[in-house]
């Protein structure tokens, strides 16, 4: 009878950070179609090619679908994807439209796996860099392309063949449960090959609602969520990518709904603006200094 009260749990923590870690204009539908405007104002020279490249089941494919789905306005699925732990993309596969890639090539390639004999081959990044791969080139683990591919090997590749984006996708789960070691090694030699070439670079965070309940809630609560931002600055540093690089987004792959949304599409919108001003980067670059090549 006379026990002391049992003290009340303290409130739990607080899923927001102080202030917006990513501030951006507004979150509504003017700002949707005002990011829509500026991608679609985006005119390189030539059509640059923007390459994914990211481990089995990161969702490339459904970023891949997303992007697609937020250019025409409905939901589509033009690229395979699937949910084990073999790559449904085997091959070097092309997407554009008449809308949000009609100035660009979105290309996505094998996903890498944790065996160094199944999955992406690195030494084919050289390859897909440089612009040595022809469409519709299937990849093979266990040996690389070489010249001897007369089909899809392209000799004397210009600089309009070459990729001027590459764009790594990662699962925003694993940057708390942690990557495995055998794709780290794998993305760090891609990322290498990147460097050396000079080519920029954006990192993926997909399904980064499923970090944190009040994003699932609600989508406007993305730049404010404290997992989300832990995700990031651990993706950045894992990567070498800067934070103003990595844009976590959610797919559309596992939405019940059959409609699109504009809150899911400011991130997804974000992300393409940021690949897109890259890619025609890469090419005014060397427009610019086109007697040095």
């Amino acid at each position: 009878m006379g026990g002391k009260k049992s003290k009340p749990s303290p409130p739990p923590p607080c899923p927001f950070t102080r202030t917006p870690w990513r501030t951006i204009p507004a979150w509504n539908q003017d700002y949707e179609l005002l990011l829509r405007r500026q991608i679609k104002e985006i005119q390189p020279q030539w059509k640059p090619t923007i390459v994914l490249v990211g481990p089995v089941g990161a969702g490339k494919s459904s970023f891949v679908n997303a992007i697609l789905s937020v250019s025409k306005g409905h939901k589509t699925d033009g690229a395979c994807t699937g949910k084990g732990d073999k790559s449904c993309t085997t091959s070097y596969d092309k997407y554009t439209d008449n809308s949000l890639l009609q100035n660009f090539r979105l290309r996505d390639c094998m996903g890498l796996e944790k065996s160094a004999e199944e999955g992406f081959n690195v030494a084919d990044m050289v390859s897909l860099l440089k612009g040595h791969i022809k469409d519709g080139y299937t990849f093979n683990p266990r040996s690389p392309i070489t010249p001897e591919n007369k089909t899809h090997w392209r000799d004397n590749p210009k600089f309009e063949h070459q990729t001027h984006c590459v764009v790594f996708v990662v699962d925003a789960n694993v940057m708390h449960t942690g990557i495995p070691p055998a794709y780290v090694r794998k993305i760090r030699e891609i990322q290498t090959a990147v460097k050396q070439l000079r080519v920029p670079r954006v990192l993926i965070l997909t399904k980064a609602d499923v970090l944190c309940e009040e994003v699932q809630k609600d989508k406007t609560n993305m730049f404010r969520s404290i997992r989300v931002t832990e995700a990031v600055i651990t993706a950045s540093e894992v990567f070498n990518i800067p934070v103003a690089s990595v844009y976590p987004v959610t797919n559309y792959e596992d939405e019940d709904s059959v409609e699109i949304s504009w809150k899911r599409n400011i991130p997804l919108l974000l992300a393409l603006r940021q690949i897109t001003q890259y890619a025609k980067g890469k090419i005014d670059g060397v427009n610019e200094h086109s007697d040095s090549y």
